[in-house]
């Protein structure tokens, strides 16, 4: 059903629930299995983010490692998590994209989330994983 999974985590416990979902979703599948991490610090200067992109990557590629990820299949951008999500899964072919969500209420709901915006704008499908309080 789906060719190409992009899974876009963030590097903590609950990356790693999304992306072990994402893993079984693309072995059901024999998909292939993108992981993408986005650092939303577009306005930093860029030897800061350089710093930031670095420090994270080992964090990445330890839960890729986990799940058979291999390095050319690991995606990691700094700007506008959204935007950057849905344009690498065009680029990429991506049919699924893979995120986790809190399902905010309230004020961060009427803010906005990358979720909320993934799905508003991508061209594919898009699953929510919902983190609950307890998986954390």
């Amino acid at each position: 059903m789906y060719k190409t999974i992009l899974c876009a985590i963030e590097a903590s416990t609950e990356g790693k629930l999304v992306l072990a979902k994402a893993a079984a979703m693309a072995k059901l599948y024999n998909s292939k299995l993108l992981v993408m991490h986005v650092l939303p610090y577009k306005l930093l200067p860029k030897d800061y983010q350089k710093e930031l992109k670095e420090k994270v990557t080992p964090k990445i590629e330890e839960l890729c490692v986990d799940f058979g990820v291999t390095k050319k299949n690991r995606i990691i951008k700094v700007g506008k998590p959204y935007e950057l999500i849905c344009n690498e899964a065009i680029k990429r072919k991506a049919d699924l994209i893979m995120l986790g969500t809190h399902s905010k209420k309230g004020i961060q709901a009427l803010i906005g989330s990358t979720a909320n915006g993934v799905a508003n704008y991508a061209d594919c499908d898009v699953s929510l994983v919902r983190i609950a309080k307890t998986e954390k």
